[in-house]
């Protein structure tokens, strides 16, 4: 499968940075699998002297053969290195050559017995008289903190960079699909999510409806079981951190409430938490005005996993039946209200933009969710002093100017349980929005999707 190439323009700019140095670099690149990390790699080594190594799943021995494989044309066919060490000897011969060399997967050379110190000791010995420029992609979470990004790791303060590779997000999919509209993007995000392996499975030739369908619900998809499948590769006991996520899809979003869901100790959901942090699986907020906050809810990260523990795994059963199309006219109903969050994200995500365009009427120091026991703002973006703020009023629904003008109203009052800020500019966003221009004139700040994208990533 040929992943697109979306958004990566960062990354390849600051490769390309440490290159011009002539240095030595290692660089680290790491994230979830499927996120496109090898796709970025291919990107990189195009037009460029160098070789590309991709570690499997497998034994050393395995491991070994693929290895020689990669290089065979340059020896005789059924070409093997005898060791690990013979590798390396290559390696170093070729990094000292100036090729670039990338290596997808490392992680899984700890499967090669002293495979890891080998590579320490080899970069800490010849990498800075040659300028080698070796770039270590891998994928599993864990593992990299264990080998390269925890303090006590072996390649721990080696690295030139640490790239940290995160999905698309929602204005990102512009550039991906050409035929849907800014509100069935919507609808994609908040299902597929932006993991580009994720979104290949996307047909733009037929509804989002069908795809949902047919590329999550069935259970031929490929995608049907992959968060239960990255689980199983990167943590033990996958079922219960499956059940902590599920309880956080269904809104159980406090300690407390992710305990008593799971029937474990807080002490033991403390642990679990933390290692779906480290993951990038979920994340734990706090009111914007407070980053420090004790009060604060976790939330799945992901569009594609949050849909999949709030719709998939609670109808497994019915799902394995093949009951895919009468599951979906049970839940469409539920998805259209859960969409309401999606959009929530992809509103702060426009204002981030519009924020790094100055053309939002606050400068931006901060933005996030704010709540308090009985008042919640969506979006809350605190400008640079603290005095004054913007507060957005998100709404997944077609509104009237009247209707505007209520929930402008109501906000309002809202933020006068706000502390901090003195000032306060109003906005509110929507699905369609009558009378954007009259609220415009009127001093309030107003966003619906006919904006998206070319209003949000085009300065005023």
């Amino acid at each position: 499968m040929i992943v697109k190439f979306v958004n990566r323009r960062e990354e390849l700019e600051e490769l390309g940075e440490l290159l011009k140095r002539k240095r030595a670099a290692l660089v680290l690149l790491y994230g979830r699998r499927r996120v496109g990390k090898t796709r970025l790699i291919q990107e990189f080594l195009r037009d460029k002297r160098s070789l590309y190594f991709y570690i499997p799943n497998a034994g050393e021995g395995t491991i070994l053969a693929e290895l020689s494989h990669a290089v065979e044309s340059e020896f005789f066919k059924g070409f093997r290195f005898a060791d690990f060490r013979s590798f390396m000897e290559y390696l170093a011969g070729k990094l000292e050559d100036g090729v670039i060399v990338a290596i997808d997967e490392f992680q899984r050379l700890t499967r090669v017995d002293g495979a890891i110190s080998m590579l320490q000791r080899y970069w800490d010995e010849r990498a800075s008289k040659a300028s080698w420029f070796l770039v270590l992609s891998g994928s599993s979470m864990g593992m990299m903190r264990r080998v390269a990004l925890s303090r006590d790791a072996p390649l721990y303060g080696r690295r030139a960079a640490t790239l940290k590779i995160k999905p698309l997000k929602y204005l990102d999919l512009f550039k991906w699909f050409e035929r849907y509209s800014a509100e069935e993007l919507v609808r994609i995000y908040g299902s597929f999510g932006g993991t580009p392996a994720y979104l290949e499975h996307v047909d733009e030739g037929v509804s989002v409806d069908e795809n949902v369908v047919e590329k999550i619900l069935s259970k031929r998809s490929p995608l049907y079981d992959e968060p239960e499948m990255l689980l199983m590769e990167e943590v033990r006991a996958p079922q219960r951190y499956m059940d902590i996520l599920s309880a956080i899809a269904t809104g159980r979003n406090t300690v407390s409430e992710i305990a008593n869901a799971t029937r474990l100790t807080r002490e033991n959901i403390t642990t679990y938490l933390r290692a779906l942090e480290i993951l990038d699986l979920i994340e734990r907020i706090t009111p914007v005005t407070e980053p420090e906050a004790k009060r604060g809810l976790y939330r799945i990260m992901d569009p594609f996993f949050r849909f999949w523990f709030a719709f998939v795994r609670p109808n497994k059963r019915r799902l394995e039946l093949g009951l895919e199309r009468a599951v979906w006219e049970d839940i469409r109903d539920e998805f259209n209200t859960y969409l309401g969050s999606v959009f929530e994200d992809v509103c702060r995500e426009a204002l981030l933009e519009m924020a790094k365009r100055d053309v939002l009427p606050v400068r931006v120091s901060g933005m996030g969710r704010w709540w308090s026991k009985d008042a919640e703002i969506d979006v809350l973006a605190v400008g640079n002093g603290g005095r004054r703020a913007l507060a957005v009023e998100v709404k997944w629904a077609e509104l009237s100017y009247a209707e505007a003008r209520r929930l402008l109203l109501g906000l309002e009052a809202k933020t006068q349980k706000v502390r901090g800020p003195e000032e306060f500019v109003l906005g509110v966003a929507a699905k369609r929005l009558e009378g954007k221009e009259k609220l415009k004139g009127e001093g309030f700040l107003a966003l619906d999707l006919s904006q998206f994208p070319n209003e949000i990533l085009t300065p005023s």
